[in-house]
C-alpha cells in the first residue's frame, strides 16, 4: 500500500480484527479470514503493534495523550453520529466490548497522527507513490517515515538510499532528513543516501538547499549534476556522473574507476551472502563496469577473470575471494 488513504484503511481493518478476535466466541470462518488478511506483512505488522499496545494497557492508561484519546473516543461513541462511525470501523461485541472500543478507537486516532513508514528488504527495490503526487524510489535495505501536513511534507530517511521525485507545491516545502542533514525542495528530483550521521545528496533536476545541524550557519545550494557528502570533514559541492550515481534506480550498479574494495562493499548491500575479499592488497585497484544489482555471481566471475582469484563459498553462504596480490598482477592492472 502506498498512500495515506491506504494506511487509514489498514488502521481501521486492524482495529476491527482486534475487536472481533477479542469476542467471547470467535468462529472458524473469522480465524480463516484473519489468517488470510494477516498474510500481508504490513497487516501483520500493524496488528502486532496493536497487540503490543493492548498488552501495555495499564501503562498506556497513565499516559495523558492516550488517556485523552480514549476519553475522546468514549465521548464520540455517546453520540449517534460518533456511535455509527465507531461501529462502522470496529463493530466490537462480547465481554471486552467497551474496553476494546476505547482502546481501539484511541489507538486508531493516535496512529493516524504518526508518520507512515515504508521499507525494503535486502535486495528489494520499491516505488512509493505519496498522497501529494510525489514518488519515492527505495533502494535495498532502506526505510523512510513520511508525514504530510498542510504546512510541509517531511520525510525521514532512517536507513539506506532513496530517490525523490517531488510534486511541486509552493505552499508546502518538501523536506528530507537523513541523520543530521536536511534537504529542502519544492518540485525537483534528487537522491539521498545515509552515510553515518550524515548523507550524500545528488541533485538530478531542479534545485535543493542542504543544511546540517553540525553547521547550522552553512547552506549549500545544488544544481543538477552536483552532489554533496555532508559526512565529510569539510563538505564541498562536487560534480558527479548522474547516470552512474542513479543507475541503482533501474537495478544496475555502475562502477567507474572504483576501488575494488568499494565496489565489493556496494555489491554486498544487495545480498544476504556477501563477498569477503581475502586477496592481498588488490582492494585499492580501480575497476570499471556495469552489473545487475544482486548479481553477485556475475560480479565475482568478472573479478576472477580479471585478477586470477579463487572463489569459495563458505557454509554460511559467503563468497570468499583469495589468491592474488597486486604485486603479481600485470603492469597494466597493477
Amino acid at each position: 500500500m502506498t498512500t495515506e488513504a491506504d494506511a487509514d484503511i489498514r488502521r481501521k481493518e486492524t482495529a476491527d480484527w482486534f475487536a472481533r478476535l477479542n469476542q467471547r466466541k470467535v468462529t472458524t470462518a473469522d480465524v480463516k479470514a484473519f489468517s488470510a488478511w494477516r498474510r500481508d506483512p504490513e497487516n501483520a505488522q500493524a496488528f502486532d503493534r496493536m497487540q503490543a499496545m493492548w498488552d501495555a494497557t495499564r501503562t498506556l492508561a497513565d499516559q495523558p495523550e492516550m488517556a485523552a484519546l480514549s476519553q475522546d473516543a468514549r465521548t464520540r461513541s455517546a453520540t449517534r453520529k460518533g456511535r455509527k462511525r465507531l461501529l462502522g470501523v470496529l463493530s466490537p461485541v462480547g465481554a471486552v466490548g467497551a474496553i476494546v472500543v476505547a482502546l481501539s478507537a484511541g489507538w486508531w486516532l493516535w496512529s493516524s497522527q504518526q508518520p507512515a513508514a515504508y521499507l525494503t528488504d535486502i535486495g528489494e527495490r520499491r516505488v512509493v507513490q505519496l498522497e501529494d503526487g510525489s514518488r519515492v524510489t527505495l533502494d535495498t535495505g532502506s526505510k523512510i517515515d513520511v508525514r504530510l501536513t498542510d504546512g510541509r511534507r517531511l520525510v525521514s530517511l532512517v536507513d539506506g538510499q532513496a530517490r525523490f521525485d517531488v510534486a511541486g507545491d509552493p505552499a508546502r516545502p518538501f523536506i528530507v532528513r537523513a541523520g543530521d542533514t536536511e534537504v529542502t525542495a519544492l518540485g525537483t528530483s534528487f537522491d539521498v543516501r545515509r552515510f553515518g550521521s550524515g548523507a550524500r545528496v545528488v541533485l538530478v533536476e531542479g534545485r535543493v538547499d542542504v543544511r546540517t545541524s553540525a553547521r547550522p550557519e552553512r547552506q549549500w545550494s545544488l544544481r543538477p549534476g552536483q552532489q554533496l557528502v555532508t559526512s565529510a570533514r569539510e563538505p564541498e559541492i562536487a560534480t558527479t556522473d548522474l547516470p552512474a550515481a542513479t543507475s541503482w534506480t533501474t537495478g544496475r550498479l555502475t562502477f567507474h574507476e572504483t576501488p575494488i574494495g568499494v565496489a565489493v562493499a556496494e555489491v554486498n548491500r544487495y545480498t544476504r551472502h556477501p563477498i569477503e575479499l581475502r586477496a592481498g592488497d588488490i582492494s585499492t585497484i580501480r575497476v570499471s563496469g556495469v552489473f545487475d544489482a544482486g548479481d553477485v555471481d556475475g560480479f565475482v566471475a568478472a573479478l576472477r577473470d580479471l585478477y586470477a582469484l579463487d572463489a569459495e563459498r563458505a557454509d554460511d553462504g559467503r563468497i570468499i575471494l583469495s589468491g592474488a596480490s597486486k604485486n603479481n598482477l600485470p603492469p597494466d592492472l597493477g
